[in-house]
């Protein structure tokens, strides 16, 4: 038997009292207007490293993928040039500008402040996001 006086907008997706009420207690009033809190997470992956560069230079001078391939050569050039904790390329400097013409712009603009860069502190992560951090520094700078 179905009870006439229940309204089914009452509750969230059919969810029922309890989420209508978390969801309501999510929301808060500023000014007299009614804001959902909100949160977002952007990931970015570091921009291209300078092993990339190694390893395509080792596979052009050892011949990766023919026949004539040199294991050993490749093998002993990548040891000896590859880093545990590598700079970005020419091309991740690129990347990380190009992150940064897009970052800047809507991070500046979003409403919730201040705004929270977690990184890791590999040389690569903190190049690709250094661009980002001098042109949030330049808005936010006082005048």
């Amino acid at each position: 038997m179905s009870d006439a006086s229940h309204d089914p907008k009452d509750s969230i997706d059919g969810a029922g009292d309890s989420t209508k009420k978390a969801a309501e207690a999510a929301e808060t009033t500023t000014l007299g207007c009614s804001v959902l809190a909100s949160i977002k997470v952007k990931m970015i992956r570091h921009a291209e490293s300078a092993n990339n560069t190694v390893y395509r230079d080792a596979r052009y001078i050892y011949r990766g993928g023919t026949p004539e391939y040199d294991d050993k050569g490749w093998n002993q050039y990548v040891a000896t040039h590859r880093s545990s904790d590598p700079s970005i390329s020419e091309t991740g400097k690129l990347q990380a500008q190009n992150l940064a013409k897009y970052l800047v712009p809507h991070l500046s603009n979003q409403a919730s402040q201040p705004i929270q860069i977690i990184t890791s502190p590999m040389r690569r992560t903190l190049e690709t996001i250094r661009p980002t951090l001098h042109g949030l520094a330049k808005i936010n700078a006082p005048a």
